[in-house]
């Protein structure tokens, strides 16, 4: 048996868990001892892979004051004694754990955005306190990160600009599909079985959406269906442009496990009209399904684009236009060779967690 790793998330739903989940399954194929470490309020993810001697789960709590819960669920993990911790999100509970830590256990800390801040549609009072508290804490616990996990080139580059004297510690994994276990679920707004283009994920400012609408408002009679499913915040010119798009179907709201892997399975190709990402894991889920996507020309998706053969790369407004017009699913099926190897040779999740402890 190899060295035992507790993989520690905050998060009660989402991606984050399913890439939990997807992590547990690797490092145990792997060889090694895995705990999870995850809140009891967890929901609408299965979690039914991890067994349950290998599950510790805990009350979330977000205190500013009292920091008796976070010193509980530390004094949790180190009766287990885990050589490594690695924390599947940079949130603040994760970092006020982190602070209660014994010395040995080596932390591991995952950025997604490289500790950035997208544009966003939702910029409350409470979520710029939040953010500022957050960075004030973490700003204390990566002190005593003992490496910053990164999922793209992008993201290392980012990372190493926002904090140069912590470069040194940066590493990367390539992202790969976190596909949960779950039943295929047709979502009742969807009329359409098959050939439609799909954007998928959370609403918000930095992905594009109006951009992509103000396309596809002129080619809607010439391109595939499209769809738009995820939770989130339309801007007003949003909401608008959708009222003015024909061809298109709005799903907005949280999207269940099973009715994700429908959309994926049934879509024709995936759409990223992002302005700025450090990196996206749709483009992995897409690839799994054999599906090619459509991104905009940013260094955190085309990276793992290759043009015209897992994808197209789109920079001007005629390109997007060209872009969606032509993906059929006749020029679909053509991508899927191509597809298929690259996810192959590139997102291998053993291969890719073999690398990175190799690293340690």
């Amino acid at each position: 048996m190899k060295a035992r790793i507790a993989l520690f998330t905050a998060n009660v739903q989402g991606g984050i868990l399913q890439l939990t989940v997807q992590l547990y399954k690797t490092l145990v194929e792997e060889g090694y001892d895995v705990k999870v470490v995850m809140p009891c309020e967890i929901h609408d993810t299965d979690i039914s892979l991890i067994a349950k001697t290998d599950l510790l789960q805990y009350h979330k709590e977000k205190k500013v004051i009292d920091q008796s819960p976070y010193k509980k669920i530390a004094g949790r993990i180190n009766n287990i004694q885990p050589e490594f911790i690695w924390y599947m999100d940079d949130s603040v509970i994760c970092s006020n754990v982190g602070m209660f830590l014994k010395g040995e256990i080596k932390q591991l800390l995952t950025l997604h955005d490289a500790g950035t801040h997208h544009p966003t549609n939702s910029r409350s009072l409470r979520r710029v306190l939040l953010e500022k508290y957050t960075e004030f804490i973490n700003r204390r616990f990566y002190k005593r990160v003992d490496k910053f996990v990164l999922m793209s080139p992008e993201s290392v580059v980012t990372f190493g600009n926002l904090y140069p004297h912590y470069k040194e510690k940066a590493v990367m994994i390539t992202l790969g599909a976190h596909l949960p276990d779950a039943n295929e679920i047709k979502p009742v707004e969807m009329n359409a079985e098959n050939d439609y283009l799909l954007f998928f994920g959370r609403i918000d400012k930095y992905k594009g959406i109006g951009n992509l609408l103000k396309v596809y408002q002129d080619i809607s009679d010439k391109a595939l269906p499209l769809v738009i499913a995820g939770g989130g915040n339309f801007t007003e010119e949003e909401k608008s442009l959708i009222n003015q798009c024909n061809n298109l179907t709005v799903i907005n709201r949280y999207i269940d496990d099973g009715e994700m892997k429908w959309l994926l399975h049934h879509m024709t190709a995936a759409v990223l009209p992002y302005i700025e990402a450090t990196q996206s894991g749709i483009i992995p889920l897409a690839y799994l399904f054999g599906k090619p996507v459509v991104v905009s020309n940013v260094a955190g998706l085309t990276q793992f684009v290759v043009n015209g053969k897992t994808g197209i790369i789109c920079s001007t407004q005629n390109e997007w236009k060209n872009a969606l017009i032509e993906m059929t699913s006749e020029i679909a099926r053509a991508f899927e060779k191509e597809i298929l190897e690259y996810y192959s040779k590139n997102m291998d999740w053993n291969a890719n967690v073999r690398e990175l402890f190799a690293k340690l």
